[in-house]
């Protein structure tokens, strides 16, 4: 009896429970990538652009449908709101892998948006950041004609699915929520524009914790991605013997030092391996590895200096001086600074592997 009352009872129970809000894909729209721009209205700021993927029979190049959809609002999740007004589906942003901010945002502030991403639990921390230009909404707007699947293009270029770039920098989400508090580390961005038939991303833009503060141009970006991200598959060209040579490098090794003098010296070691890419039949190699140790010494010394000159830090010195003392507020202080008067020394290692074939 005891037991057929506590059946009874667990059934009333349930009868009191709402059903789950579950619903059922084909009444999802899928946002694959977003944008937001600042339109520097007063009574509507933002412009937030939607890009949601249309499933199709059929997959092939130039086949990709999507729907854009765009609103200016007071704020973002406002603007997000006003969306589903648009849509006859629900607005899902599970599957969104792309989030571009405009390049006049980068430049006013991305407080506003970087703090709704990161209070939205359905959007992936694995997901890519970059600056749009000329804005968010009309990249968005441009199809690229070898595209399969709506927003397929933006994982293929930053996922390394598909092509693999030195002048392309990834910027993951959670990494930019970290750059962006984290101490001695400053965030940075790829830019991402089109030609008519494709996207390019050959600029870095580099930021402190508010605003962009400089670009960097295609030979800089590789040399970034080459001496702060260890990216391999990069080319070094000189001149030899006034011919144009080329060097690939097949791996990279860094380290970072810093000397605990009154000004510091900020010394960047490098070690290069890889092969003669491009060149004359008849060379010397233990001459061409030291004219390519010093022009990379010299190039990437350059680099580092334009990037302290900005104001920015986005290799992360000050939090390797950090790591060196107690980490206090004093030593945060003290390096901040500082940091305008520290030198750098580039020592670079190459290590050539092999001079191609000639047939």
């Amino acid at each position: 009896m005891k037991t057929f009352l506590t059946g009874i009872s667990l059934l009333l129970i349930c009868t009191c429970l709402g059903g789950c809000s579950f619903k059922d894909i084909d009444k999802r729209f899928f946002v694959v990538a977003m944008g937001i721009d600042w339109t520097g209205k007063e009574d509507k700021p933002y412009l937030v652009t939607l890009r949601l993927a249309i499933p199709a029979s059929k997959v092939g190049e130039g086949l990709a449908e999507s729907q854009i959809e765009h609103q200016e609002a007071k704020s973002i999740a406002e603007a997000v709101r006003n969306l589903k007004a648009h849509v006859d589906k629900e607005l899902d942003f599970g599957h969104c892998r792309m989030f571009l901010f405009g390049a006049t945002l980068t430049k006013e502030s991305l407080e506003e948006p970087l703090n709704w991403l990161s209070r939205r639990r359905d959007i992936q921390l694995i997901s890519y950041t970059a600056v749009a230009e000329p804005n968010a909404r009309k990249l968005l707007e441009s199809n690229p004609t070898t595209e399969r699947l709506a927003g397929n293009s933006f994982f293929l270029t930053f996922g390394k699915e598909g092509t693999v770039s030195p002048y392309t920098v990834t910027a993951f989400l959670f990494d930019t929520f970290r750059r962006f508090k984290e101490t001695g580390l400053d965030p940075y961005f790829p830019i991402i524009s089109f030609d008519g038939d494709s996207y390019v991303v050959e600029h870095l833009a580099l930021l402190n914790k508010k605003t962009q503060r400089t670009v960097l141009n295609p030979h800089e970006t590789q040399l970034y991605n080459l001496s702060a991200n260890e990216f391999s598959k990069a080319g070094i060209t000189i001149t030899y013997q006034a011919e144009p040579l080329s060097f690939y490098v097949a791996r990279v090794k860094k380290h970072i030092s810093i000397s605990k003098e009154t000004t510091p010296v900020v010394t960047l070691e490098l070690d290069l391996t890889g092969m003669i890419e491009q060149g004359i039949l008849n060379l010397d190699t233990h001459q061409v590895k030291t004219q390519l140790e010093q022009h990379v010494n010299h190039t990437v010394e350059a680099l580092l200096y334009k990037i302290r000159d900005a104001n920015v830090d986005p290799y992360g010195f000050g939090l390797h001086y950090l790591a060196q003392h107690f980490g206090k507020e004093k030593d945060w202080a003290y390096w901040q600074t500082v940091y305008p008067q520290v030198k750098f020394k580039v020592e670079t290692h190459v290590k050539i592997v092999g001079t191609g074939l000639v047939h």
